[in-house]
């Protein structure tokens, strides 16, 4: 058997939360499950919920999955700039600031000391050339890491991150934050600019592919049906999707919407997906468009764009694979 990919999976996980999405801990699953790659470590960034309470969910998640050796580093919780938007200073000031319905462990018992910029940094050096990054979060922490080692943009492999929409799915390929702007790339819209702008490998799995018209969708039904008995994983499957169920972030299908999931399904197996090279950047400055992912005319490409999956048989693939008994 060919050796497994390593990866790193910088992160903002939230499980039991009402009112965050569920498919970063699916994600995190499928990362530990998948057998073509070896999960080096877990960083957290904000997004779904602070950084520190992202690091607790991560390590329930592991702990579930027998894992609990993959080291969670705690990152950044705000923008580069120092400032976290205000739509987020509102959320985290009420539910998705603070554990939900699944008990979670103490804070200093649930990652490293290390800063999640320094880990990625250390992860890194230590296996030049090796590395990807699965980016399903804000870019925070990576951007930081390139600025901090600037060497760091020659050691990493790759990296895959979920994030942006370029219009090519004219009803989901814009915006789910702002009319044009995704929310990972719209929390930290100067972070993804330097991460687009690194020379890196970049694969780029965008709001384009990762919605109901392209199939990527866990459907209810399918969610309600698993038996908490039938896998190690399927009790704390169950409660992190029942909870996106009952308080679910978007309205855009009848179940979970598996954008990150498929971000891992990526960097484990990029024939999965159709791509195309492209040349994208990014809106820092405008008042209506920022953080809005741009495609550029002559100029030249800087990542790969999926550009179109078979959703069914992914999804299918994905909840097989985290479910296996």
């Amino acid at each position: 058997m060919a050796s497994r990919k390593k990866i790193i999976l910088d992160t903002d996980p939230a499980i039991g939360i009402p009112g965050t999405d569920a498919d970063d801990p699916l994600a995190l699953m499928l990362a530990l499950k998948d057998p073509r790659l070896e999960l080096l470590g877990v960083t957290t960034v904000f997004g779904n919920c602070p950084p520190e309470l992202g690091a607790r969910c991560a390590t329930v998640v592991l702990r579930e999955a027998g894992h609990s050796d993959v080291p969670v580093a705690v990152g950044m919780g705000t923008r580069m700039g120092g400032e976290l938007p205000q739509l987020l200073r509102d959320a985290y000031a009420g539910a998705r600031g603070k554990p939900g319905r699944i008990e979670l462990p103490d804070a200093d018992k649930s990652h490293i000391k290390l800063h999640a910029v320094d880990f990625l940094i250390e992860a890194v050096r230590a296996n030049p050339g090796e590395v990807t990054i699965v980016a399903i979060g804000p870019q925070t922490n990576l951007a930081l890491a390139l600025v901090k080692e600037p060497r760091l943009r020659h050691e990493i492999a790759s990296i895959v991150f979920m994030g942006g929409g370029l219009g090519l799915d004219p009803r989901y390929g814009r915006g789910n934050i702002t009319p044009v702007a995704e929310c990972n790339i719209w929390f930290d819209p100067q972070a993804a600019d330097i991460v687009f702008r690194s020379g890196i490998d970049l694969t780029m799995v965008s709001l384009d592919v990762t919605n109901p018209a392209m199939g990527v969708v866990l459907p209810e039904a399918r969610i309600r049906a698993v038996d908490p008995k039938s896998a190690r994983l399927a009790p704390i499957f169950s409660k992190v999707c029942s909870t996106y169920l009952d308080a679910p972030m978007f309205d855009w299908a009848d179940g979970c919407v598996l954008y990150d999931p498929l971000a891992v399904a990526i960097a484990a197996d990029a024939g999965i997906g159709k791509f195309e090279d492209m040349a994208v950047g990014v809106e820092t400055t405008g008042t209506l468009s920022i953080g809005q992912t741009v495609p550029m005319r002559d100029a030249p490409a800087n990542m790969r764009v999926c550009v179109d999956v078979n959703g069914q048989e992914i999804v299918d693939h994905i909840v097989t694979t985290i479910l296996a008994p």
